[in-house]
């Protein structure tokens, strides 16, 4: 903040204030590590929107309504990109600043040199923080995939030594998974990393070994224990090697890069099965041990591969090994609901403030459409409400009137004027929330200061007016057109999480039916990727409904019910990958062409349509009558089937799929038994 001021002072630059504004922006909104790359990319998007704010007012030099028409079209995308976009979300919004920064307030004399400053200012304040961020405090984003999938390999070795431990140990257990498995994708997708040791390609691969580990642990520890948990050995001859193998296998990984230590590879391993005791099981019970010995052979093969990649990375040689089949992953975040509403929501700002500064000319002219479009984007279907931001704001009104009247006019030289900005920039960003400072040190851009400095009281009181009118605008549409209380945002996504899990459900039993249609695959997609991200948004407003305006309420159960509904997403997501590799298996198809009742897809629709668990057939709720039902359909089904007629692969397949389906419905049972204590239809009524 010091530099962008005092430089452009000491070189007679006009627009300094652009340059500590765009300070201001990427501090707020971008990640605390900084990159040449990062640096560069931020200029070329300054340049994107700086070349298209320009050709637009050379394209409309007297229209102005179709510039404008033209330029909110241009600034609504860009941030529907700065929502959508998973990296440094600053390179899109210092975009849309740009382009709305070039428009000098309809004026046409000197247009296109006001613009050049105005983009040479933005370029000026991005150099400054990439290379004081750089060269001053560097915060260099180091490769940690390695060290974060050994700690992720700690806890995955807990889960598997207590596969079989009480439920509240293995959830707590599946938390902590979770937890490292997302700190390991931000490792391996991150930008900005300096320190390299691996490509991304390869963290990407060691990633997707990790992922495969977590689900294989989760299907073979997510029931209660089995009654033939203990006696492995009467089914199969080779269980213990399984065993103490992977037992092994976990422990050499955990300690190999730390040690330098080479991973003694054991052999394929593959399950040797006693076929007539395992025929004397029923058949819920067969597809669980099926299941079970199909997830631990998948473990093993897991672990050795592994394994293979830690012994080529503590290698002398250079490190190589076979990458995994993975598709690339998008950097945006499609069609994400509250994505494509926050850009509306910008658009109509955008429209609201040019309004007003076509009426009223405020002093500070079309900078209050700049201002309240750019950071609309911290403030719709954030927590980050403008009641707050306006209250920070106050203070920093107060304290910033303070500095204009006792501060300012006693300075004399550069020096005392930089030691002044560097204190005040301290001050907002060290002692207040990032992502509130902004607000703290527009103040800042309130004191007008410029070479020379010019003192007016009636002027900074209606720029300071100005700023007010923004935050109220932001307030304004904090509430409408769409509701932004957090229980009404809970409520659509606990809807639209239904919604999707019922796709993902239909898409699977449509594919096994052959029935399989276009628009099916693309919303099973969108589904399918669309369906975590709307849980955690679920956790996020759970945990800011003020229950002391619902009084029946618990806020922890609320927030239970939400872990409950990650780990169903989770297994049903699991699941309708398996569905997709196992779609053309023929007993699979024959069976779900033959299954017509406890259609799980059903429920999830009604519970999609709002009803609640008092309103669902007692058919639904029953977990002993639901696992007797499938297990006499699966009697009666099988006992059609003539010796010969399947391959051994088609029949351990379909009892794997049993399986996995059993533990969607285990997962939907712990839902549906919290969602009963709970009353969401209170959470539908005023507050008032």
């Amino acid at each position: 903040m010091m530099f962008a001021y005092l430089i452009p002072f000491s070189q007679g630059w006009v627009q300094a204030q652009t340059a500590a504004i765009t300070v201001m922006l990427i501090a707020v909104a971008g990640p605390v590590s900084e990159s040449i790359t990062k640096g560069l990319l931020r200029v070329i998007g300054t340049i994107i929107g700086a070349i298209i704010g320009m050709t637009l007012i050379g394209i409309f030099p007297q229209e102005r309504e179709l510039y404008l028409l033209f330029l909110s079209l241009f600034v609504t995308f860009s941030l529907y990109l700065t929502r959508a976009y998973k990296g440094d979300m600053t390179v899109f919004m210092l975009t849309a600043v740009t382009m709305m920064m070039v428009f000098k307030s309809g004026e046409v004399d000197d247009v296109f040199l006001y613009g050049l400053d105005r983009t040479f200012m933005t370029i000026f304040g991005i150099t400054v923080y990439t290379l004081i961020g750089i060269f001053i405090w560097p915060v260099k984003a180091k490769d940690n995939t390695i060290e974060i999938t050994t700690e992720l390999l700690t806890v995955q070795s807990d889960i598997y030594n207590h596969k079989d431990a009480q439920e509240d140990i293995r959830k707590a257990l599946y938390q902590k998974l979770r937890e490292k498995e997302k700190l390991l994708e931000a490792s391996v997708f991150n930008a900005g990393s300096e320190d390299v040791s691996l490509t991304v390609e390869q963290r990407s691969s060691i990633m997707q070994n990790a992922k495969n580990i977590n689900e294989l642990l989760i299907l073979l520890s997510y029931y209660d224990k089995e009654h033939f948990a203990d006696d492995y050995e009467t089914y199969i001859n080779n269980f213990d090697t399984a065993n103490s193998e992977i037992k092994m296998l976990f422990s050499a990984l955990k300690l190999s890069i730390e040690n330098a230590q080479e991973i003694e590879i054991p052999s394929v391993w593959k399950a040797d099965y006693h076929l007539n005791e395992i025929k004397a099981l029923s058949h819920i019970d067969r597809a669980a041990l099926t299941a079970t010995l199909l997830d631990i052979e998948k473990l093993h093969h897991e672990l050795r591969e592994l394994a293979k990649k830690f012994n080529a990375i503590i290698s002398p040689y250079p490190t190589h090994f076979k990458l995994a089949n993975i598709a690339n992953l998008s950097s945006f975040n499609w069609f994400d609901v509250e994505d494509m509403k926050g850009a509306l929501i910008s658009f109509i700002i955008f429209w609201v403030t040019t309004f007003f500064w076509i009426t009223v000319n405020p002093p500070a002219g079309f900078l209050i459409v700049t201002l309240a479009t750019a950071l609309s984007v911290l403030t719709t279907f954030s927590p980050l409400k403008p009641s707050l931001l306006i209250i920070i704001f106050t203070f920093s009104f107060i304290f910033a009137t303070a500095m204009y009247i006792l501060v300012l006019p006693n300075i004399h030289y550069g020096w005392e004027l930089g030691l002044f900005i560097f204190i005040y920039a301290f001050i907002g960003f060290y002692f207040i929330n990032p992502k509130l400072s902004i607000f703290f040190l527009l103040g800042m851009a309130v004191l007008g200061l410029n070479n020379p400095m010019y003192y007016d009281f009636n002027l900074f009181l209606l720029i300071l007016f100005v700023f007010y009118l923004f935050l109220f605008v932001l307030l304004l549409f904090y509430y409408i057109p769409f509701s932004t209380k957090p229980e009404a945002l809970f409520l659509t996504m606990k809807h639209r999480f239904f919604n999707l899990s019922s796709n993902l459900m239909r898409r699977g039993s449509n594919l096994s039916r052959d029935k399989g249609t276009f628009w099916g695959a693309r919303k099973a997609q969108y589904s399918q990727k669309h369906l975590m991200p709307t849980v955690k948004k679920m956790q996020l407003w759970a945990s800011k409904v003020d229950t002391g305006y619902f009084d029946t309420i618990d806020q922890k159960k609320l927030l239970a019910f939400t872990k409950e509904c990650e780990t169903f997403a989770y297994l049903l997501q699991m699941m309708h990958r398996r569905d997709i590799q196992m779609f053309d298996n023929p007993l699979i198809k024959e069976y779900v062409n033959v299954q017509k009742e406890f259609s799980l897809a059903h429920l999830l629709s009604q519970y999609a349509e709002g009803k609640s668990v008092s309103e669902i057939d007692d058919v639904w709720k029953d977990k002993k009558q639901i696992v007797c039902n499938i297990e006499n359909s699966l009697k009666k089904f099988l006992s059609d089937v003539t010796p010969g007629q399947y391959t051994q692969k088609e029949i351990i397949d379909f009892y794997e799929n049993i399986s996995l389906r059993r533990n969607v419905w285990l997962s939907l049972f712990s839902c549906q038994k919290i969602m009963q204590e709970l009353d969401f239809n209170i959470l539908q009524k005023s507050r008032f």
